[in-house]
């Protein structure tokens, strides 16, 4: 049996497993039998067990997660949980092996001359890949121009709270979203991410399709590693090769570095050629028209800062291409949001040009909008100057592809969502990430108000360093003094920019520390108070995330 991954005394860790197994196949795994059996639940047609059945399956134990209970050919599955972990059981009544190709202990119970067997799989890689051959609704698939928001979950635990938010919404939800750069901070990998947020999804009950973004990859081989662990969604960052400098060049060292950019005279005239006449887009629903015309110079200056960063991102999608065959297959995103400067619309416009000239269809493509959008906290500028970009942004959108305008940096700018929702007529790609950590920590300054103190003083010393790659304007002489701030209401320290901001750009810091013994200091502490107190969890994340979606405008449905 495989021990527990969480990073504890390798003793404890034993009698933790052992513990957990034996009251597994103890009275409640025999009470559990009883109930499937007495209620014929296996000859119930597939799929979610009836309500009832399932709470009183929770009746009997109550770390099962009924919304898990499903029937599939003549087995039971169901999640429980097992301290921070979860374990898979299969029951079966037909006297074959419950759980084929999972790897788990077997055992059985007899009544009344029947025999149940049943196995006991741990939530590894290996069973979240059968997982997803037995149940399919557990696999990403790709979403289109369907409206979309992506929920990023940075410690794996989140994503059963954005089930709960989603639910009641018409939008093609992102369950397992992460870059590059976020899994090398929190020591996961794209194989982690796809794999928690399968578990999620299973344990939810979660039947509508979900999606999974490799967010902002920059390498083929990052493209690589996200494919090949089942990411439906990509998008590239092609930032390493945006010429910011074009910007400031001279007339001649502008002309210079257009020229170099063409290895055949030919190209480069078939290029200026396209750009000769101006472009008229015509709104195909309003009817409204909107003029892009390019000098000489414009045109220059617009190549030679994105024509190598639009080149990057063909590359990018013809590797895709290849993997998966068919474009069908997945889903393409291009992010130029994070520049020194906004992404005008006739920018826009040449990137949208050169990629439909090279055969690239794009489902979202971000630019980088007027006004701040810094990571945790509300929009930050001229609301009027946003949206009079949004709309140019929005018409490009509609009229060269369509494709949807990606908003990153997305979570809590709850002055710009209507704006959102109307101006791109529902054609947008939310994206959030650590907003959904920032939840997380607010539960363990409410619960364990000694953690969050540690955090926070951590959190002051290594700001300064993590700050580096993030655009943030804190100010930590505006964050009170935790000593001076009362147990209950360390919480509403997250009500204020500064120090949301302080807790944001410092996860990877705090979730990976180790102190001399090579121990984790806060990781453990942390997951450990978030499944003590996991529905409050998820019900902050919930109530969060709704928020999000009603600001939005997003279309609700009629589900339970």
């Amino acid at each position: 049996m495989q021990v527990l991954r969480w990073d504890v005394d390798w003793a404890e860790r034993v009698d933790i497993e052992l513990f957990a197994y034996v009251n597994l196949g103890g009275q409640t795994m025999r009470e559990l039998a009883e109930l499937l059996l007495k209620n014929e639940c296996f000859k119930m047609e597939d799929g979610q067990i009836k309500p009832d059945i399932a709470a009183a399956l929770k009746k009997i134990d109550s770390d099962i997660y009924e919304r898990s209970a499903r029937k599939n050919v003549g087995e039971i599955f169901l999640l429980k949980r097992v301290g921070r972990g979860r374990r898979l059981l299969v029951f079966s009544v037909d006297g074959g092996e419950p759980g084929k190709g999972f790897a788990g202990e077997i055992s059985q119970e007899n009544f009344e001359g029947k025999a149940v067997k049943f196995r006991v799989c741990e939530a590894t890689e290996e069973n979240a890949k059968r997982l997803r051959e037995v149940f399919p609704f557990t696999k990403p698939r790709p979403l289109g121009l369907k409206t979309s928001f992506g929920m990023g979950d940075r410690m794996g635990i989140a994503t059963p709270g954005h089930i709960r938010a989603t639910r009641g919404f018409n939008i093609f939800p992102i369950y397992a979203q992460q870059s590059i750069r976020e899994m090398e901070r929190t020591g996961r990998t794209p194989e982690n991410v796809m794999d928690d947020a399968c578990w999620a999804v299973f344990q939810e009950g979660w039947t509508r399709p979900f999606g999974a973004d490799a967010d902002h990859l920059k390498t083929e081989k990052d493209v690589r590693a996200t494919a090949a662990a089942g990411f439906t969604f990509f998008t590239i960052d092609p930032s390493d090769h945006l010429n910011f400098a074009a910007d400031s060049l001279s007339g001649s060292e502008l002309a210079a570095a257009f020229d170099a950019l063409f290895s055949d005279s030919e190209i480069k005239s078939f290029l200026i050629e396209r750009y000769s006449e101006p472009f008229m887009l015509r709104d195909p629903e309003s009817g409204a028209t909107e003029q892009f015309k390019y000098d000489s110079n414009e045109l220059r200056r617009i190549a030679v800062k994105f024509l190598p960063a639009v080149r990057h991102t063909v590359k990018m999608y013809r590797l895709l291409l290849e993997i998966f065959i068919d474009a069908d297959r997945f889903d393409f995103e291009m992010s130029v949001d994070e520049t020194p400067a906004p992404t005008t619309p006739k920018e826009h416009l040449f990137v949208a040009v050169e990629l439909k000239r090279a055969g690239v269809p794009v489902q979202s493509l971000a630019p980088r909008y007027p006004g701040e959008f810094q990571k945790g906290i509300d929009f930050i500028g001229d609301r009027d100057e946003f949206k009079q970009g949004l709309e140019s942004h929005a018409l490009i959108a509609r009229c060269m592809g369509p494709y949807k305008l990606s908003i990153h940096s997305g979570s809590d700018k709850f002055s710009i969502f209507p704006i959102v929702g109307k101006t791109t007529r529902g054609l947008y790609h939310e994206k959030t990430a650590g907003t959904s950590y920032l939840a997380a920590i607010r539960v363990v300054a409410r619960r364990n108000p000694s953690l969050y103190r540690e955090i926070h003083g951590f959190a002051l010393e290594t700001f300064e360093t993590d700050r580096a790659s993030y655009h943030v304007t804190t100010k930590l002489d505006m964050i009170p003094n935790v000593n001076n701030i009362a147990d209950d209401h360390l919480e509403y320290l997250f009500d204020s920019i500064d120090a949301r901001q302080l807790i944001h750009i410092t996860y990877g810091s705090v979730l990976t520390y180790r102190n001399e013994a090579g121990s984790l200091v806060f990781y453990d502490r942390i997951m450990d108070t978030l499944d003590e107190h996991e529905e409050e969890h998820y019900s902050e994340l919930e109530a969060h995330f709704r928020r999000h979606m009603e600001s939005l405008g997003a279309g609700r449905l009629n589900v339970k």
